[in-house]
């Protein structure tokens, strides 16, 4: 009975994935690259602001070619999690 329930439920939490779980990714990858990139601050912001949406989009299609949710989820924490500790935990 609860595989019938799971498999009805892999689709929904895929797009959930793709959509929801890629965003901080997106925005965290950003920030990562606006930190390292050699421009003035400026520019640095404007670069890591520009470039959420075609990371997201990137991301969305990503996620997208996972087998399952799970999979989908996972990796979209594991993303999450490293570059949070990149962007939170390292100064430069």
């Amino acid at each position: 009975m609860a595989r019938p329930r799971l498999a009805r439920l892999e689709a929904p939490l895929r797009v959930a994935a793709a959509l929801v779980g890629t965003l901080p990714v997106a925005v965290l990858s950003s920030v990562c690259l606006a930190r390292v990139v050699p421009l003035s601050e400026g520019a640095r912001g404007t670069l890591g602001f520009s470039l959420v949406v075609p990371l997201w989009v990137a991301a969305m299609c990503v996620a997208f070619l996972a087998r399952n949710a799970a999979r989908a989820w996972g990796v979209c924490a594991a993303l999450t999690a490293a570059l949070a500790a990149i962007v939170y935990g390292a100064p430069l």
